[in-house]
């Protein structure tokens, strides 16, 4: 549990399939558009399809204000260490900056370290600067892989 400067509690919890509608709220909130379908998708297969649960949310007084969703990876990509991708994070924009984020970080590395994991992974897009340096406070670095894409 992490304090906001606020000195009001942050509770990070399990994810789950209740908190579909809190999670797209939150992430319409930051993006100005709505994703059910992207993140029921997401969700279905964080919960349903994973070995193990890793994702998670963050709450204040019974309300989600951010979540963490997560992937384990067991030898894909010719990676044999246990490793792990962050698939999406997303903070409430009235709540970034008090450590929301990193109170649900902590958690899932602390998770992660926990079932054998050394490596975390996530991709930001290069001009979100404020998610970047988020990553970058909290430890993350170019990887040594390069993320290839191709247009169809």
């Amino acid at each position: 549990m992490t304090e906001l400067l606020t000195e009001t509690a942050v509770t990070v919890r399990n994810l789950r399939h209740t908190d579909l509608p809190d999670v797209v709220r939150i992430d319409a909130a930051a993006t100005g558009r709505s994703r059910p379908n992207y993140f029921e998708l997401m969700l279905m297969r964080a919960l349903n399809f994973a070995g193990l649960q890793v994702s998670l949310v963050a709450e204040i007084d019974d309300c989600v204000i951010g979540y963490l969703i997560a992937s384990l990876y067991y030898g894909e990509y010719g990676i044999t260490e246990p490793s792990a991708s962050i698939d999406a994070i997303g903070v409430h924009p009235e709540m970034r900056r008090k450590q929301v984020g990193v109170a649900l970080l902590d958690q899932f590395r602390s998770n992660a370290a926990a079932i054998g994991v050394a490596l975390v992974r996530t991709e930001v897009d290069w001009d979100d600067f404020d998610l970047l340096a988020f990553f970058r406070a909290n430890g993350f670095a170019p990887a040594k892989r390069i993320c290839l894409e191709v247009k169809l």
